[in-house]
């Protein structure tokens, strides 16, 4: 998921360092509850959307997956999937087909009953390429004849659209019975069913609504999960309370304890973090700024909470303009930034420094074997400048996009004087407001951005290589290999998972020499929850602490 301003942001914070909130256990048993069960949390960003098909940053994903729920979702130690939306699944002994079989008690949050149909019409709707949804991939790429739908071009092939829609993998054999079919074996595939972007939208609420406005108020937001939006106030907040016709609320199983969560859009950590003091919020991230004054202070510091995460973070460089269409350019950049400088020194240590693409900790970590190719070397950095070829005018009028935060201008300011001090260049700061930084990743209107980055969607390699796949909606650096595109097509579509790491890697290798980004590091969550928030079941896939299974989470008195 990619990264955007708080933290997770999946997505996903693009912001580097508006680190995540806490992790680690919440309080036992439901005693001592509090009158008042509202919980507030700071997001930091104001979602561009709240259609599942439409969002991918982690402050999209913090409210989606609590309001839209998936087929399926994952285990809260992540090492399975659990029942969700469906209340069991089987595979073809082929591993070609799954069958989905939906809780017959499932509603949306107008009483209508969710069916098979649902997901079939949502489905097809993520393949459409006349939505260009940021998560397609992840679903043409599992779904049979999902790739060349996806492929048509909306304007050339828009007679060819509708049938190729219509003759996806994807059938409701009944009202309760949801089948896929895939186009090869996909040992991953029961995590693709896990996705927020996956859970039912009604074709009726989208036509008679629009699929650009049914979001857009309480009203017209209907959806199938554990809450649904009670409130939307521009710029400000978003209102969640229970969905009292969730299938866990009416049977009992998975009714949630909070009666409100208000998810709060703070861009400014500073403020953000002065309502946490002044009891306005239970949870938030630290501003980098006041590090030591949380570590070092009797209170805070009890409610401070720490662990790696299952993140990556670098800079972005558009390969489609120069001058980093030039190979050289980029290995220079990615090799110019000492990165246990930025981590010791700037995010004072709220961070692992890291050259490669996997976090420590996830499969496919390769900073032992491959983590020299971008490593810090100035000297190195400078050789490859000089052998590119680029004019020393070229290079020192590039632009780094940058979301305007005072952490994320302190890190920027860091960046431009390694390039400045390592590669002898003047590179212009552009500090703008986080919205308007992600529509223009998304449409390549950068040369030079940061800091980029992904959080986990869930425990797979496919989960971070398909991201810099040719085409991929998550692929802001507009890179393309071939030979990488091939690779990973394998890697993901074998069931042999010693063969699967085998091909990953040598992608890997592929990715960090062709540097089409700059990895720098895995961040480390460094944030504060009152003490009298309990319940918390933390996950590596958390857009904040404890929302995989926030119906778990509640308040004691205080």
């Amino acid at each position: 998921m990619q990264v955007g301003l708080k933290l997770r942001s999946v997505a996903a914070v693009i912001a580097a360092t508006t680190l995540a909130w806490a992790c680690g256990g919440g309080g036992g048993g439901l005693t001592n509850l509090a009158k008042e069960q509202t919980l507030r949390i700071n997001q930091g960003v104001e979602p561009g959307s709240l259609d599942p098909g439409q969002t991918q940053w982690n402050y999209e994903a913090g409210i989606d997956r609590n309001i839209s729920e998936a087929l399926l979702k994952g285990s809260a130690d992540l090492k399975d999937v659990v029942p969700a939306a469906a209340e069991s699944y089987s595979v073809s002994s082929d591993g070609l087909t799954y069958t989905f079989k939906l809780r017959k008690n499932a509603k949306y949050s107008d009483g209508q009953p969710v069916k098979a149909q649902d997901f079939v019409y949502s489905w097809q709707r993520l393949i459409d390429p006349r939505l260009a949804a940021p998560y397609a991939d992840f679903f043409s790429g599992s779904v049979k004849g999902g790739e060349e739908a996806a492929a048509l071009d909306p304007k050339k092939d828009a007679s060819k659209i509708d049938a190729a829609l219509q003759g996806l993998g994807l059938k409701a054999v009944d009202d309760y019975t949801f089948q896929v079919t895939l186009p090869t074996a996909q040992g991953y595939f029961k995590w693709i069913a896990t996705l927020w972007n996956g859970a039912p939208i009604r074709k009726d609420v989208i036509d008679k609504y629009g699929s650009d406005k049914w979001w857009t108020k309480p009203e017209t937001l209907i959806t199938n999960g554990p809450f649904k939006v009670s409130e939307i106030v521009a710029k400000d907040h978003i209102t969640m309370v229970p969905n009292t016709n969730y299938w866990g609320y009416t049977s009992g199983s998975y009714k949630p304890n909070l009666t409100k969560i208000v998810s709060y859009e703070i861009d400014d950590e500073n403020a953000a973090f002065a309502k946490y003091q002044n009891g306005e919020l239970e949870m938030v991230g630290v501003p980098l700024a006041n590090t030591q004054l949380v570590k070092n202070d009797p209170k805070l510091s009890k409610e401070l909470h720490s662990v790696p995460e299952g993140s990556m973070f670098w800079l972005y460089f558009n390969t489609a303009k120069a001058p980093f269409t030039n190979v050289k350019v980029r290995q220079a950049f990615a090799k110019g930034v000492d990165r246990n400088a930025y981590v010791n020194d700037i995010l004072q240590g709220r961070a692992v420094a890291s050259s490669t693409f996997i976090p420590k900790g996830s499969g496919g970590y390769a900073q032992d074997s491959l983590g020299s190719i971008q490593a810090f070397d100035a000297a190195a950095a400078k050789q490859l400048l000089a052998d590119s070829g680029v004019p020393q005018s070229q290079l020192n009028s590039i632009h780094y996009l940058v979301r305007n935060t005072p952490t994320n201008k302190q890190v920027a300011e860091f960046i431009q004087g390694q390039f400045k001090t390592n590669l002898g260049i003047n590179v212009t700061i552009d500090l703008i407001d986080s919205k308007t930084v992600s529509k223009r990743l998304r449409t390549g209107d950068y040369q030079l951005a940061g800091a980029g980055g992904w959080l986990l969607d869930y425990p797979d390699q496919q989960d971070w290589f398909d991201i810099f796949r040719t085409g991929d909606g998550n692929n802001f650096d507009k890179w393309s290999n071939k030979q990488y595109d091939d690779l990973v097509k394998q890697a993901d579509s074998t069931t042999d998972q010693k063969k699967r790491d085998d091909l990953y890697l040598q992608a890997h290798k592929i990715l960090v020499t062709d540097a089409p980004v700059a990895f720098m590091y895995q961040r480390l969550t460094f944030g504060l929850r009152k003490p009298y928030v309990a319940g918390i079941v933390s996950t590596s896939l958390d857009d904040w602490p404890g929302d995989l299974y926030v119906s778990k989470i509640y308040i004691t008195t205080h």
